[in-house]
């Protein structure tokens, strides 16, 4: 019932004139390429709709399931030539976001991410200079960790207790 494409007739000899379709938040609003507003009449998948007979079709409350199909508008002088099949997704909340938006926001997103990296480098470059170096404590069973001696000279070093203990180191030959 519906209008085919011939292959046999080469693609650019196809086009009528373009339905005009437009969707804002949940309707969809339709514009009938034909030059007259006399007697018009539109249809969806072969019926009627009742009612409609502006250059303008508009669908509130658009239904992805329930208002897609074929669409045509004609007047009782004209065939139904020009079917529009319309299948489209509406947004009550949607915005629309052009290329340059969504570049400026990313190009955004990296110099605080790298911003951020910068300060939180140099905050921890920082800290470690002016912290403490870390010394082992004695573990179980090990003796304190000292100096390196040389035979022959006094040392000290401290005990498990934290003390100070002095030694002379002397081998007799």
């Amino acid at each position: 019932n519906f209008p085919r494409v011939s292959p046999s007739i080469p693609f650019p000899f196809l086009l009528f004139p373009e339905y005009k379709v437009s969707i804002s938040g949940t309707s969809v609003e339709l514009t009938c390429p034909l030059d007259s507003d006399e007697n018009l009449k539109w249809e969806k998948n072969g019926q009627e709709l009742p009612q409609k007979h502006d250059k303008h079709l508009v669908l509130q409350d658009f239904s992805e399931v329930e208002d897609s199909g074929y669409y045509v508008c004609y007047t009782t002088a004209s065939k139904k030539n020009t079917y529009l099949y319309l299948k489209a997704r509406v947004c009550e909340y949607c915005v629309e976001v052009d290329l340059t938006a969504v570049a400026i926001i990313i190009i955004v997103d990296i110099c605080i991410t790298l911003g951020l990296l910068m300060v939180i480098y140099y905050w921890s470059k920082n800290r470690k200079t002016k912290a403490k170096p870390v010394t082992r404590g004695t573990g179980a069973g090990s003796r304190p960790r000292g100096k390196t001696i040389e035979l022959g000279q006094e040392t000290s070093s401290l005990d498990q207790e934290g003390h100070q203990v002095y030694s002379r180191f002397q081998i007799d030959s």
